[in-house]
């Protein structure tokens, strides 16, 4: 089959496709809207308060000099460990702490200064991605669960994941050399002023993805029987309503860190649209999620061997069934959303605020 039948055929499937997703929307538009309503929900409770100001912190050490100035304090700890250079020790933190995406931004923010070459970033894309400790704890432990020693165990397991997948893909043979490879660097104003309007962009972008799958995710609940099929789907698609499902349907515990892991297509398609993010190939990424979510599930099946979860499991509940105020109901949320908000409106007089430098990129 010749190269330009198959995208005869491609851009059919395409059409059908966009097609029937049309016709739904005009014959459901209350499921549609109910979808689109959860997932703002999401966004404004749970994303906005927790993954904005990692993002803003992310980049903003890269730009401002303090990963370069890390990375000289850990450049050995870090080659030895994963075989990567010392200015992705601030990275590789933020990644682990910070939520998803934040690894994968701080690692095209030191792609663009020359920090690191593109197969470097694209190895640290592939590991240093992790739910977030606000997600977890708070969202997945103390929420679904009813349990905080459940929160605890699901985010040292997916910790556990990650860094052990971080040295099963470090390569053998003898360490690279160290080199110092000089980035130019921003002031702390302008790094600050850039920085938020970088993740204001990002956060923009990974809300659009939410909302579109719980969109998805609505349409597809009343097609699929009831049983197993429902939450292993839904974690497939998207990991918050997927943990949420898993535990309305007592899931056991290692199958929370696996969904955890795996991180859900939506964040897949979140992390791979970003701006300057490597361009790693789709079935290799998709890879290392199972891989980082086998893992954890493997360490959360031994930490609960280890730390039984206490008492009887409570009925468990949704904090996203609650009535949500006009902005989500949080007051964390309001706010990230209004940094946001005017660190996008700032961006926009950046070119007539900071003269441009000689040299700069």
């Amino acid at each position: 089959m010749d190269k330009r039948k198959k995208e005869l055929i491609r851009c059919t499937v395409l059409l059908i496709v966009s097609l029937a997703c049309g016709a739904a929307l005009a014959l459901a538009p209350e499921t549609a809207a109910a979808g689109a309503g959860t997932g703002l929900q999401i966004c404004l409770s749970v994303l906005a308060p927790s993954l904005f100001p990692f993002l803003v912190l992310s980049v903003f050490a890269v730009r401002c000099g303090a990963a370069a100035l890390l990375g000289r304090l850990l450049e050995r700890p870090i080659r030895f460990l994963f075989r990567l250079p010392g200015s992705c020790a601030a990275v590789l933190l933020m990644g682990l702490i910070g939520g998803y995406p934040v690894g994968a931004r701080g690692a095209a923010a030191l792609l663009r200064s020359g920090q690191i070459t593109e197969r470097e970033a694209e190895r640290l894309c592939l590991f240093c991605l992790n739910a977030g400790p606000a997600f977890v704890l708070s969202a997945v432990g103390a929420g679904f669960l009813h349990s905080r020693r459940a929160g605890v165990i699901l985010l040292a397991s997916g910790l556990l994941g990650s860094l052990t997948l971080g040295l099963l893909l470090r390569g053998r043979g003898p360490l690279p050399k160290a080199e110092r490879r000089e980035a130019a660097r921003e002031t702390a104003g302008e790094a600050l002023v850039s920085s938020a309007a970088d993740a204001c962009r990002s956060l923009v972008s990974l809300c659009c993805f939410v909302v579109l799958f719980s969109t998805v995710l609505a349409f597809v609940r009343p097609l699929l029987p009831s049983g197993p099929a429902l939450p292993v789907i839904s974690a497939l698609l998207e990991v918050t309503g997927g943990c949420r499902d898993l535990a309305l349907a007592g899931a056991p515990l290692w199958a929370m860190a696996a969904a955890l892991g795996w991180g859900g297509l939506s964040v897949h398609l979140q992390i791979r649209s970003m701006p300057g993010t490597p361009r790693l190939p789709a079935l290799r990424f998709a890879l290392a999620r199972a891989l980082h979510g086998a893992l954890a599930a493997l360490f959360a099946f031994l930490l609960n061997l280890w730390v039984p979860l206490e008492g009887t499991a409570q009925p468990v509940f949704s904090p996203l069934d609650q009535p949500q105020g006009a902005l989500g109901g949080s007051p964390a949320a309001s706010a990230a959303l209004l940094a946001a908000c005017a660190a996008f409106l700032l961006s926009c007089s950046v070119p007539r605020l900071l003269p441009p430098r000689q040299g700069r990129a």
